[in-house]
């Protein structure tokens, strides 16, 4: 009877550990966490060190010995990681946007405009109405064009309208005969 007993506490013993196994096993695989975005800081590192690396790249010196500096797009993969960073990415282009570096705030209202959707339309009007400068006023009437039609030709209209350039109302005419739908 003893032994009896000993093999039903063993068999017990051991359905348990096996219960324990199980469980714990299914709950770590249970509990997939989504990864956890990065740091506003991080983005901001990051966006910093796509928007420097590709102004690098499109300086060079010719066989002369004369430095070059051409307007380069960002990389595919460039794009796609500030597409993946989404909204995040936002405040952290914005800051390129007061650059005096035209092709340093190009390429920010670029990645901008990449980003697409009603998003990028609030930072790119406030270039549009109150940037004393008609270049970037210009640059972010381009791209605002990528997000939702019905919000920027409102503002692309205040353009042809109120822009003291008119060089940049003539760009935002072109905007709407082009665009329109």
């Amino acid at each position: 009877m003893k032994r009896t007993t000993n093999v039903r506490c063993c068999t017990r013993l051991s359905i348990l550990a096996l219960l324990v196994c199980l469980l714990s096993v299914g709950d770590g695989q249970g509990q997939t966490r989504a990864p956890k975005p990065p740091s506003k800081t991080k983005v901001r590192e990051r966006i910093n060190t796509i928007i420097a690396e590709t102004l690098k790249h499109g300086e060079f010196t010719t066989p002369e010995g004369y430095r070059a500096i051409t307007r380069l797009p960002p990389s595919n993969e460039n794009v796609e990681e500030i597409k993946r960073i989404g909204d995040d990415a936002i405040p952290a282009l914005e800051e390129h946007f007061s650059s005096p570096n035209g092709r340093e705030y190009e390429l920010a209202m670029c990645l901008l405009g990449a980003l697409g959707g009603k998003r990028i339309i609030e930072p790119l009007r406030k270039i549009i109405q109150f940037d004393p400068s008609p270049r970037k006023r210009e640059y972010a009437l381009r791209w605002i064009t990528q997000g939702p039609w019905d919000r920027a030709s409102v503002i692309i209209r205040q353009a042809v309208e109120t822009d003291t350039d008119p060089h940049v109302r003539e760009v935002a005419k072109d905007l709407l005969s082009g665009y329109a739908p």
